[in-house]
């Protein structure tokens, strides 16, 4: 087999995760199935150790962005098989990078889907596999997610710590580091998972200031990134809320609820849906503005993207 083809190949999973942040879903899924399914035919039509090496990992890459594809549209049982089975082709090529952005993603399914011991497990697995930089980065934000669904606010902030002095350490990992894109891991990413976490775990100060540096860093960046953006608004909001600054939520909001129904992924849902039951708890039940605000929320998560179709691993 030419080496061509595979170079190809090489190319066209690195350029779709670079720009996975301005494609819609359904551009995404049929792209990347096409990668994976080239790359496995391939495969079956070498036997030259150098060229398996190549194409185990592609279908790694192409796995793991499957996986995130199926994350952003909430199919958590597809999404949970993709990660599994981007773990085991980075194993088998040895290959610490894909094996800990896996890990990562498995935690990622498992506290979005409340299975918070699975997610911990996961993000540990992931922090202990993840080389220096933007891998070790990812994953001990995603760690520190993961400790926030246990209440553990000193684990988490020990884990947003870790993550903050790793992004000093310059990192040579293929995917985090040179591919980037969905490997990557932005500043605005990172500002905006800590504000979560620290959310999830109550320390309402250090959260806002989060959510407003992912703001700001989004806006000196120009991030390619609107979901980013979009999330880190929502949680400022639920910070605003829970100062009791309930006329500033709806501004804060305002720019979300523009956002076209192909753009609205799971991770923006759940936190516009958890924001909808705290307007409706009983602190708001009396105010016009929170109902306003409520059946807002409500319309936007009632209107999602357009599900394409996800064939089995």
């Amino acid at each position: 087999m030419s080496d061509v083809a595979i170079e190809q190949l090489r190319d066209d999973v690195s350029r779709l995760a670079r720009r996975f942040p301005e494609l819609e879903l359904q551009q995404i899924v049929g792209e990347t199935l096409r990668i994976r399914d080239l790359a496995v035919r391939l495969l079956e039509h070498t036997r030259r150790p150098a060229q398996q090496t190549e194409l185990y990992l592609i279908v790694a890459q192409a796995a793991a962005l499957l996986a995130s594809e199926s994350v952003d549209l909430g199919l958590w049982s597809p999404a949970m098989q993709y990660a599994r089975a981007a773990y085991a082709y980075g194993e088998i090529v040895g290959h610490a990078g894909a094996c800990a952005y896996a890990r990562g993603m498995q935690a990622t399914i498992a506290y979005w889907s409340g299975q918070v011991d699975d997610a911990v497990h996961y993000a540990q697995a992931a922090a202990d596999l993840a080389p220096a930089g933007v891998a070790r980065v990812r994953a001990y934000s995603v760690l520190a997610r993961a400790l926030a669904y246990r209440g553990d606010a000193g684990a988490v902030v020990t884990a947003i710590a870790i993550a903050a002095d790793a992004r000093s350490q310059v990192g040579r990992d293929e995917l985090h580091d040179v591919v980037g894109g969905e490997f990557g891991f932005t500043v605005e990413q990172q500002a905006r998972c800590d504000g979560t976490a620290l959310l999830q775990v109550g320390q309402v100060a250090q959260a806002t200031d989060a959510a407003r540096r992912a703001l700001d860093l989004a806006a000196a960046t120009q991030t390619q990134w609107p979901t980013v953006v979009a999330e880190a608004r929502v949680d400022l909001a639920a910070c605003l809320l829970l100062g009791g600054q309930l006329d500033a939520v709806e501004p804060t909001l305002a720019p979300v609820w523009a956002m076209p129904p192909q753009w609205r992924r799971a991770g923006l849902i759940g936190r516009i849906d958890s924001l909808r039951g705290s307007l409706n708890g009983r602190r708001w039940r009396d105010s016009s503005i929170a109902r306003s605000t409520a059946d807002r929320a409500e319309a936007f998560v009632a209107v999602r993207p357009e599900i394409p179709a996800l064939p089995g691993v």
